[in-house]
């Protein structure tokens, strides 16, 4: 039935003899072959009066036997089915990839991409449209963020092209994946002999192309694709994921960090933008050395002068000079920083009256910025009569730790301490956001604590895998920040980077050090001591630092950051520990004016995925108010009043969640409060149709390949008709099978054919 040309809607009865053998055809062929040689042998050499042409009658009615038998035993049947055309598929993309102006006309002008596939099913009126349309049944569909179904006669079709796209059609993304699955698993139809494909390749939305053409080929059913588009990147710019502190003091260097993606900008220069209220007070160029949609981590340092709450915005944009045709609009990330001006509240605790201590203590007490008060565990009793700072005792409970922002503990002994100091200390970090600074040394810290389990949770490094002393290195080290290190600003020593990164290098060599242990997987290694290794290879961290709650603990495996004002006085050594004190007491701070809080887990999400509003209102009496409520607010959008349901976590704690936000900034206001208390957070949509706008050659081809298809560009669009596949007859219906080994006139033959041998061979007196 190969080769059969059938109208659309007409069909025809394929014919098929089957056999069923319970053994290989050449057992079959082999006795066949000697039954034929035994029979013929047989009556040639039979003695009897009858001729030859006799004997080949007597000869051919045992054969003729001998084949229905044979037969029977077969049970053979003609198998029947209708057949009708095949079917193929053609897929137009549509979306707004789609309507990039990048595909060549023949007069050499321009045109988008959907009108360059449009063109090459109509030109020559349709010629390539009508021929499929004789040879197979067509589905038609157009695919963008839906799959629509277009008419499937030629004529229909040829229309359907030829009218302009629907304003209103939604092309945000494609679907190919999903056409694709949807004309495999279309009930009741007959398989694809193929499927065409005239689109850039781009899926955005549902099942990925690779998997749609593994399931094509299981199906059987090759694609083919005319790739349409430029293969060349557009260039693109992108700022996302800011990072940078809430709550500052006057004077802190505040870093804004974020990351920066880039397209198509190899070689170009980006101006990098801090905005305060609206005015620029920090920029920088940034070279892009390569396309980088990972992203390149970018940062600009801002030291206010002034307390009070300012918005801030981290802006780029692309350098004028050597400008491309393509203009890139401005990105920006907006921030809003609270600056404080009032002294930070410092503990000093030592074991010991060591260098650390003594150094420190005379630097905090110089900064007016600072109220320090200290503790010795090794003074005379009339030592703190003596000192305004002193205190005799060790503060303790929530109301003696509590009127501290940053706590800095010296090598302390720990059984001159209560027990019960260390969980009023997990309560003063993680709950109020104090800040904590643990300095080894060689008496007591971190050893003699490594039993005590409060302390080992506050603790950044795993103190239980500590050694039982530390190291004296008679040459020296020098203190390394690691890459986190360096972004941090606290660690900043100059006013740039790299004028930093010159002056830890060039800082006087410490000379001993602590086994505090390896960082816990939560901590960050701020600087290491890159020639001593622990177990697996990591560098010896010697200034670590982790969140607690919403405090934080910072660890120095070193107690001699003293010698650093060798021959340079406090330049660095009180740069160092001011901006130390100062990034420990932010969390303190902004615990401590946020008495209602407004928070969100994250600040950035995705369209459907929940988001959870979180409220803490503290003020006496609140607890009281009937209803609580949120005003939600986006630009362009009428603002919205969310209700507050009660949280986990305690009085004063309330929820609300969120799942159904468009993409866009939002800003979450509880108005109950004394003054307005808000959150930002944003809902970004998944990378869309102009995220990546070139045409995907190898994701074409390896699909067609895939699926023993074929991939064409528009140049080679002239091939098509000879790429598709030939036009073979499709199954449409498998009709009831005819038997023949077990029909009466099959046994009547075979009967009629023995009985006419014997009584011809009783004719010639024949045995």
């Amino acid at each position: 039935m190969t080769g059969l040309l059938l109208q659309s809607g007409a069909f025809a009865t394929e014919w098929r003899l089957e056999t069923h053998w319970a053994w290989a055809p050449w057992v079959t062929v082999l006795v066949l072959g000697l039954i034929v040689a035994a029979v013929v042998a047989c009556y040639r050499y039979e003695a009897t009066p009858a001729g030859v042409g006799y004997r080949g009658l007597l000869t051919g009615l045992r054969l003729v036997t001998v084949g229905l038998i044979l037969l029977m035993l077969s049970e053979a049947v003609f198998s029947r089915a209708r057949v009708g055309k095949p079917r193929l598929a053609i897929l137009v993309d549509r979306s707004e990839s789609m309507q990039r102006e990048d595909a060549p006309a023949s007069s050499g002008e321009k045109r988008t991409r959907e009108q360059a596939a449009r063109d090459l099913l109509l030109e020559n009126r349709g010629s390539l449209l009508k021929q499929l349309g004789r040879e197979f049944d067509l589905d038609c569909l157009f695919v963008d963020s839906q799959v629509e179904t277009i008419a499937a006669a030629p004529d229909g079709l040829l229309e359907a092209l030829g009218q302009a796209p629907d304003d209103e059609t939604d092309r945000s993304a494609t679907r190919l994946g999903d056409a694709l699955g949807m004309l495999l698993d279309a009930p009741g139809a007959a398989p694809l002999q193929g499927v065409l494909m005239l689109t850039d390749g781009q899926t955005t939305l549902g099942k990925p192309l690779a998997e749609a053409a593994e399931a094509a080929r299981r199906a059987g059913a090759p694609l083919y694709f005319v790739g349409i588009g430029s293969e060349a990147s557009p260039p693109s710019m992108g700022l996302v994921d800011l990072v940078a502190d809430e709550t500052a003091f006057v004077d802190d260097m505040v870093r804004f960090q974020a990351t920066l993606q880039t397209r198509g900008l190899e070689g170009r220069r980006v101006r990098l933008e801090l905005l305060r209220d609206g005015r620029p007070v920090a920029q920088e160029l940034v070279a892009v050395t390569g396309d980088s949609l990972e992203g390149q981590l970018v940062q600009l340092i801002e030291q206010p002068k002034s307390a009070g709450t300012f918005q801030y915005s981290l802006r780029a944009s692309v350098d004028e000079e050597g400008a491309s045709d393509e203009s890139i609009d401005p990105v920006q990330l907006p921030h809003t920083l609270t600056v404080r001006d009032d002294p930070i509240r410092v503990l000093l605790a030592a074991g010991y009256p060591n260098y650390e201590y003594r150094y420190l203590k005379h630097l905090l007490e110089r900064d007016e910025t600072i109220q320090i008060k200290t503790h010795l565990q090794e003074a005379d009793p009339e030592y703190a009569a003596a000192d305004l700072t002193a205190m005799s005792r060790f503060p303790r409970g929530e109301l003696g730790l509590g009127q501290f922002d940053v706590i800095i503990l010296i090598d302390l002994d720990p059984t001159l301490l209560p027990r019960s100091l260390w969980n009023d200390m997990s309560q003063f970090v993680s709950e109020k956001g104090g800040g904590l600074a643990l300095i080894a040394g060689p008496r007591s810290l971190p050893v003699a604590f490594r039993t005590r389990d409060a302390f080992a949770a506050l603790c950044p490094t795993d103190i239980t895998q500590a050694g039982p002393g530390g190291w004296e290195e008679p040459s020296g080290f020098r203190v390394t920040p690691s890459e986190l290190g360096r972004r941090d600003p606290a660690r900043e020593l100059a006013d740039s980077p790299a004028q930093s990164d010159r002056v830890w290098s060039e800082l006087p060599v410490l000379y001993w050090r602590a086994d505090v242990g390896p960082a816990k997987p939560a901590a960050r290694v701020l600087a290491s001591r890159p020639g001593a290794e622990l177990v697996g290879g990591k560098p010896a961290p010697l200034i670590s630092q982790q969140f607690f709650g919403s405090g934080r603990v910072l660890m120095h495996a070193m107690d001699s950051t003293w010698r650093w004002r060798f021959r340079v006085g406090d330049v660095y050594f009180a740069r160092y520990w001011v901006q130390t004190v100062r990034n420990l007491a932010r969390g303190r701070r902004a615990a401590e004016g946020q008495i209602v809080r407004l928070e969100t887990t994250r600040q950035r999400y995705e369209p459907g995925e929940p988001v959870r509003l979180r409220l803490s209102d503290q003020r006496p009496g609140a607890q009281e108010q009937a209803e609580r409520s949120l005003v939600l607010k986006s630009s362009g959008r009428a603002d919205r009043r969310l209700e507050l349901a009660p949280g986990a976590g305690g009085r004063g704690r309330y929820q609300a969640t969120l799942d159904d936000l468009p993409a866009g900034r939002y800003r979450a206001v509880f108005m109950a409060a004394e003054e307005p208390v808000s959150v930002e957070f944003e809902v970004v949509a998944p990378p869309g149709e102009l995220a990546r706008p070139e045409m995907n050659r190898a994701g074409m081809t390896a699909a067609a390949e895939r699926t023993r298809g074929a991939f064409l560009t528009l140049d080679d669009a002239d091939q098509l008709a000879s790429v598709l596949p030939t036009a073979r007859p499709t199954t449409l219906e498998s009709l009831p099978p005819i038997e023949l080994w077990n029909r009466w006139p099959l046994l009547a033959a075979i009967t009629g054919c023995l009985t006419a041998e014997w009584v011809l061979r009783k004719r010639r007196s024949m045995l």
